[in-house]
């Protein structure tokens, strides 16, 4: 038994600059596409990070739930159900940890579905102030439906990596300089080689998740690599690329997201499935390797097994 993904959605920016709106169009989208209703999802998992108004508290992912409609008034329903809601922060790599977590209450019987909803937005919620310079990241939300399979189809382990030394990457609110406008304010740091040291991360990354998967035989992982599809966060636009480059992989072998300004960042992993998924890119394809690189110089990835035909019950 494994994890699959049942239905996708995205939801592009719009004049709201709303990563909560964005979080939640996408998310009711994705149990429409599926056949389902709000009460059909039994948790939510948000792994949003940059929020509407620097919000922290309440949970976002509680906003969210309430948005989409999910089992507010559980105890006047007629099965009961309660549905949870939490966040979980992990930048680009939050995408496979909510895959972990969701996999788990899956697997437990505990859950039915996990719909895992990701958005982030400029705090001002100006749309023009986001794929900036300034701040990298594109406006934009997604989501992806979560059920158990019961064959070997889906998400296997997930394997993470980290390197030492800085986060390479980092976003705070400079409260004395922002004073007043504090809840409107980003600021996005990035040191000038991370790209550079998020490609090897990549590379290591990918390399220790064959070896773990196929082991050491270097042959039998690179036949297997020539199968697989590589779906990686996006730190820049030739990030794809330029990683299938190193691996010696032709550069339609990874794919870019495309029809965004800026990067996807939480979103990347979602937006790369359903983009490929619609472009008929899986064909031909036994596997996908989903890589996120991100929070500090970390990675997480893990291999999803595709069925004969790419069946559309492991889409």
């Amino acid at each position: 038994m494994a994890t699959v993904i049942a239905s996708t959605a995205l939801c592009p920016a719009d004049d709201t600059g709303s990563s909560i709106a964005y979080a939640a169009s996408a998310g009711s989208a994705c149990l429409q596409q599926a056949g389902l209703g709000p009460a059909d999802a039994d948790v939510l998992i948000n792994v949003g990070v940059y929020r509407d108004s620097n919000i922290s508290e309440p949970s976002v992912a509680a906003l969210i739930q309430k948005r989409i409609g999910i089992n507010l008034d559980y105890l006047h329903d007629t099965d009961r159900r309660a549905a949870f809601s939490f966040d979980l922060m992990n930048g680009a790599c939050g995408v496979l940890n909510a895959v972990q977590a969701g996999g788990a209450l899956l697997a437990a019987g505990s859950a039915r579905r996990v719909l895992v909803v990701s958005a982030d937005t400029h705090p001002s919620m100006d749309p023009a102030r986001a794929g900036t310079a300034a701040f990298p990241y594109a406006a934009t939300g997604a989501a992806l439906l979560l059920e158990r399979s019961d064959d070997a189809l889906g998400f296997g382990r997930v394997h993470h990596r980290s390197r030492p030394g800085g986060p390479g990457v980092n976003g705070y609110v400079p409260l004395r300089e922002a004073g007043a406008e504090g809840r409107n304010t980003i600021t996005v740091d990035r040191d000038s080689d991370v790209l550079e040291r998020m490609l090897d991360l990549a590379v290591d990354s990918v390399q220790g998740t064959l070896t773990a998967e196929y082991g050491t035989d270097a042959a039998r992982s690179q036949t297997a690599l020539d199968r697989t599809l590589l779906i990686t966060s996006q730190p820049s636009a030739e990030f794809a690329s330029q990683l299938a480059k190193r691996l010696g992989l032709a550069s339609d072998a990874a794919v870019t997201v495309e029809g965004l300004t800026g990067d996807p960042h939480t979103s990347a992993l979602t937006y790369g499935f359903r983009q490929a998924q619609d472009a008929g890119r899986l064909a031909g394809h036994d596997r996908i390797l989903f890589l996120a690189v991100g929070a500090g110089l970390s990675s997480a990835a893990s291999l999803y097994r595709l069925g004969d035909g790419n069946r559309e019950a492991a889409l």
